[in-house]
């Protein structure tokens, strides 16, 4: 199907990267997410396999060897991958939706070609500030005080390659933030 779409949620820690996606899979049935591979230990509530596939370092880098990723990226020492068969493997009438981190949807843009079989669509996702940042990643409570200083200096270098995106989706709160994203989503479906 010519308008099938891989779209890519990127942006910075805490922007509702995840909840966005969370609601557009619950309100578009004919789309799927891409789930990606990764050497972090799991948070409290994730799952194998629904959340992300959760890999040690060797097998990890194995397959990096093998060539089975499309793109992978070394994130706050940690490994993140989108294998082939995550995106590949899925019917192409189905639109696809997954969050990336700035650095794995750069390299995922870079690499990609319409011999995939889907368009590429990237959305990057930030608070209006720096300190909106800074209070929904304290309100996450899934990171110390020295962790949350290291994402925020992140997102400030993130910030400056905004232009290298299709669209901004500045995130006020989640009912403004979806409508947003419904809206480049139609945009994108009708293009010819």
């Amino acid at each position: 199907m010519k308008n099938s779409l891989l779209i890519v949620l990127t942006g910075t820690s805490g922007s509702g990267k995840t909840t966005l996606c969370s609601r557009f899979l619950t309100e578009f049935k004919q789309a799927k997410r891409v789930i990606t591979t990764t050497t972090r230990v799991p948070r409290v509530g994730e799952t194998n396999g629904i959340d992300y596939y959760f890999e040690d370092k060797a097998h990890f880098l194995q397959r990096v060897s093998n060539e089975e990723f499309f793109e992978y990226a070394l994130v706050y020492e940690n490994y993140y991958g989108v294998s082939r068969d995550a995106i590949l493997g899925v019917d192409s009438k189905n639109d696809l939706i997954i969050c990336l981190d700035v650095q794995g949807a750069k390299t995922l843009q870079a690499k990609w070609c319409s011999t995939v079989g889907r368009r590429l669509i990237t959305v990057f996702v930030s608070p209006e500030t720096l300190q909106e940042l800074h209070h929904r990643l304290k309100m996450r409570d899934t990171d110390d005080e020295q962790t949350i200083q290291k994402r925020l200096r992140t997102a400030e270098k993130e910030l400056e390659t905004l232009s290298q995106f299709d669209y901004h989706l500045c995130s006020r709160d989640k009912e403004h933030d979806w409508q947003c994203l419904q809206h480049i989503y139609f945009a994108e479906k009708m293009r010819v």
